[in-house]
């Protein structure tokens, strides 16, 4: 290490001390955190303690986390920790603001210690941090459950999940009211992941989520989630496990009837659509202004349909007109309207047909149905029925 590096490390230091001072991140940081980076996890011999813990503290706010440390520093990292608990929820402060994920990593929080203790080695933080960037690898739910086999050298570490998410009332983020509690936080599903690909756990875990035990946020939705992620590794099951393999069953129930409660399979039944009843189909539908030479899929002007059974995104319906502007809508609610189009309006898909009227006769838009691209993967004959009720 050199001294430009420790006058490095100062400035970080000082910027962020007065940034945080006014509740807000440093400049220094974003310009310099690929220098910053690299040297986080080496400066117990470039640093006094008392500075090592306000950079631990410091750059565990800003990089999202701690950085690899050896046992003599152990101490100070969780000194810095401590510093931080007061401040876990604060919006823009504080990077990995989602508390379940440092609550594993450390052990406690301001609230309590997980029964399994805190983290006190160095290869006890090591091997959490690894866990944490396993759940953090993928961009989408369906992406983790994919890489099931990835996931299942953590399953030692599901008994500690399940005291932290327990810790926590199955509630990881507290910053945000349920309207904007965020149920797809990756880190948490694939921490459930790890939890349900362990016999000793999923049991409690399925049990917690949908029994009433706890209250949680947005909760048919994350039911909904969970129920995947239950299907995903239903087959591991063992036969002394009845009582997973039934809340397993009571899960597939409830999402069954949630789906079969929406407008789409609704729909899907009086067009007489040759779908499964839990099968997980895709319409979409694209349909050009008349007179355009361009295919559906790629014209500029065009309206298009997007259908799904998923009782928490159902349809989609969207516009675009060069030169006039766009219209979206979905069966939550209208976005974005230029074109002066009429609504369709939740509880009205299957009356797409007369909207595509309605276009045509106030707005002057003639959008040519003969010339539709519709797609319904592998169920060709449903994409003739679906052809004959927008024509009719």
């Amino acid at each position: 290490m050199t001294n430009t590096e420790a006058d490095l490390l100062r400035t970080f230091i000082v910027d962020e001390d007065a940034a945080f001072a006014d509740r807000r991140q440093g400049r220094f940081w974003p310009a310099n955190h690929h220098r910053i980076g690299p040297i986080a996890t080496k400066v117990s011999g470039l640093l006094e303690p008392e500075e090592r813990v306000n950079f631990y503290f410091h750059f565990m706010r800003v990089a999202g986390g701690p950085p690899i440390v050896g046992d003599k520093e152990m101490p100070l990292l969780r000194e810095a920790y401590r510093r931080m608990m007061p401040f876990l929820d604060l919006e823009g402060v504080i990077q990995m603001s989602r508390r379940h994920q440092l609550l594993f990593v450390f052990g406690c929080d301001d609230t309590g210690e997980l029964p399994s203790g805190e983290t006190t080695s160095a290869a006890a933080l090591k091997a959490r941090l690894k866990l944490i960037a396993q759940v953090g690898s993928y961009t989408t739910m369906p992406a983790q459950r994919d890489k099931k086999a990835k996931f299942v050298p953590f399953a030692m570490d599901a008994v500690r999940i399940l005291e932290t998410f327990r810790h926590l009332g199955y509630c990881h983020d507290r910053r945000y009211g349920e309207e904007f509690y965020d149920v797809t936080d990756l880190r948490f599903w694939g921490m459930v992941f790890i939890c349900l690909l362990n016999k000793a756990t999923r049991t409690e875990l399925v049990a917690d989520m949908i029994e009433g035990k706890y209250q949680l946020m947005r909760s048919a939705e994350q039911i909904a989630m969970l129920h995947r992620y239950v299907e995903a590794v239903l087959a591991d099951a063992e036969p002394d496990e009845q009582r997973f393999q039934a809340l397993a069953a009571k899960l597939k129930g409830i999402e069954l009837a949630r789906r079969n409660a929406t407008e789409t399979l609704a729909l899907a039944e009086k067009l007489g659509l040759p779908f499964d009843a839990d099968e997980d189909w895709d319409i979409h539908i694209a349909i050009p202004l008349r007179g355009t030479k361009d295919h559906p899929l790629i014209a500029k002007n065009v309206v298009r349909l997007h259908i799904r059974p998923d009782p928490d995104w159902q349809w989609e319906l969207t516009s675009r007109i060069a030169d006039r502007g766009e219209f979206s809508e979905s069966d939550k609610k209208s976005y974005r309207n230029d074109l002066g189009f009429p609504t369709l309006g939740r509880g009205n898909l299957h009356a797409f047909p007369d909207w595509l009227r309605q276009v045509r006769e106030k707005c002057g838009i003639d959008f040519d149905i003969e010339a539709s691209d519709i797609r319904v993967g592998r169920r060709r004959a449903a994409a003739k029925i679906v052809s004959k009720w927008l024509a009719d």
